[in-house]
């Protein structure tokens, strides 16, 4: 239930993130995680057969870890669903982080960027 809370949450920020890096289209519509992590799945299995070189480049981007891409390409089982499910986590995690912890201010705003 608490992973449903979070997905809630923060589903504007993981609308515009995974809609916009998997051209996911309505991203809107997938009002629980479990459906939105069945879509993307179908994205990054397509991605495997016909653009993995492309998939890999998008999951960089994304701040996934090499070492949790390469444990779940390891176990086998439905490597794609697993995948959408880093995807996800990864993109709550640092939703939450930009949350938690807010650029702070500079005491003397000449010198801010």
């Amino acid at each position: 239930m608490k992973d449903q809370y979070e997905f809630s949450r923060h589903r504007d920020a993981l609308e515009k993130v995974i809609g916009n890096s998997f051209e996911l289209e309505h991203v809107a519509d997938y009002i629980s995680r479990e459906k939105l992590a069945a879509a993307l799945a179908d994205k990054v299995r397509y991605m495997m057969q016909y653009q993995l070189e492309e998939l890999f480049s998008r999951l960089y981007r994304l701040d996934i870890f090499e070492e949790k891409i390469k444990e779940v390409m390891a176990a086998g089982g439905d490597i794609a669903k697993k995948i959408a499910d880093l995807i996800i986590d990864r993109q709550l995690e640092k939703n939450i982080s930009k949350l938690e912890n807010p650029p702070s201010k500079p005491e003397d705003e000449d010198l801010a960027w």
